[in-house]
């Protein structure tokens, strides 16, 4: 096994590194891109709030396991700072609070929730040039959410991030070596979000043995194009 990682590495770092598959050159391939869903209802998020803990006790403080609470509500203030901070565009620039290869930011925030304030069990995807939620559509009535990651019975939560990667956004000017710079991107923007969420007190679990095949139906993706890499539960204190 070791050895089957060790080629597996190989293959990922140097055949891959040669850009093989790539279409266009760096300076053809637009930086800075996102989807938008502009018919769809926006839900205005507020502007981040300054954080009330450092990065020493945010870290000290920062816990992966805990049991969480599936009856809880996410906050509409708490979202705004937690994305906000952690994923939003900066002003003037293509920029956001995280490295992406080449500027490109083929990763997609979604966030699956059956208790933000004031919404229906719904679906919504982040804007983060505009700082909002975009509706995308109510979840359905016989929906667990539980049932998007494959998690030990005792985790409970009331909302999921889930990150995609839409793959051409970055394959035109890296071919196969996307791969590994969008899971570095995942990576960088989860732990963005951890560090944020402990600041919040909410509770937040990387996933990454999430259900694939109900996060691209629901979503409606064609995985050709665009896939679900990793996952994030949140919810608010158990007590």
């Amino acid at each position: 096994m070791t050895s089957f990682i060790s080629h597996l590495h190989t293959d990922l770092r140097q055949v891959r590194l040669t850009k093989r598959g790539s279409t266009h050159d760096a300076k053809d391939v637009p930086q800075g891109l996102h989807k938008e869903y502009p018919r769809m209802e926006h839900i205005v998020l507020p502007a981040p709030s300054p954080l009330d803990a450092g990065i020493s006790e945010i870290l000290e403080r920062r816990f992966s396991y805990h049991k969480g609470n599936e009856n809880t509500e996410l906050s509409v203030t708490d979202c705004g700072t937690l994305l906000g901070t952690a994923l939003k565009r900066r002003s003037l620039s293509n920029s956001r609070n995280y490295p992406s290869g080449g500027a490109l930011y083929p990763i997609e925030t979604y966030l699956f929730s059956i208790g933000l304030e004031g919404q229906p069990p719904a679906v919504f995807h982040y804007n983060p040039t505009e700082h909002v939620l975009e509706k995308l559509w109510d979840l359905p009535d016989n929906f667990l959410i539980k049932d998007l990651a494959h998690s030990p019975d005792d985790l409970l939560f009331s909302s999921m991030l889930v990150f995609t990667s839409v793959w051409k956004r970055s394959s035109a000017k890296y071919g196969d070596f996307t791969y590994t710079l969008a899971l570095l991107e995942a990576g960088h923007m989860s732990e963005n979000i951890l560090l944020v969420s402990t600041a919040l007190n909410l509770h937040a679990r990387p996933m990454a043995g999430f259900n694939d095949d109900l996060i691209l139906r629901i979503l409606d993706l064609d995985p050709e194009e665009e896939q679900p890499v990793h996952s994030i539960t949140l919810s608010k204190n158990s007590s």
